[in-house]
């Protein structure tokens, strides 16, 4: 979502989408933060924040990144300290000249929730799955 987009639309694109997390992402394409249910929930009862605010003003802007790559216990490692942990992908563009430069686009958000329903519906002692594989279930 962009970082202008107000709380209770966020809360109604996470409702639609079944996601309890998203991630904000600047008009250029950066990832600026990500936003959660919970934290969005308890700022806007207390009255912190207006349902109207940007989520701007709820998003976490410090955050841990890894690539589709990131083997899942890795990951399971960042949670250990950290609520989320925001996936990318790099991603070739070409600008009008044909130069090629590399983005980093949002894959995905995952959690320990995420990681354990992916553990029980799909782990099996011979994989070690990855970010990526976790996000194609998801």
């Amino acid at each position: 979502v962009s970082p202008t987009i107000n709380c209770q639309k966020a809360m109604e694109i996470m409702n639609k989408r079944n996601v309890d997390q998203l991630p904000v992402v600047d008009p250029d394409g950066s990832i600026s933060g990500a936003i959660t249910l919970h934290n969005m929930m308890r700022k806007v009862t207390s009255g912190k924040v207006l349902a109207g605010d940007p989520v701007s003003k709820v998003m976490y802007n410090q955050f841990k990144k890894v690539s589709v790559d990131t083997p899942l216990f890795a990951v399971s490692k960042i949670l250990d300290h950290d609520h989320f942990v925001i996936v990318t992908k790099g991603w070739q563009c070409y600008d009008d000249e044909g130069i090629e430069t590399e983005k980093e686009i949002v894959y995905g958000i995952l959690s320990r929730v995420d990681i354990v329903n992916y553990i029980m519906q799909n782990h099996t002692p011979t994989t070690n799955g990855s970010a990526a594989e976790h996000e194609k279930d998801s």
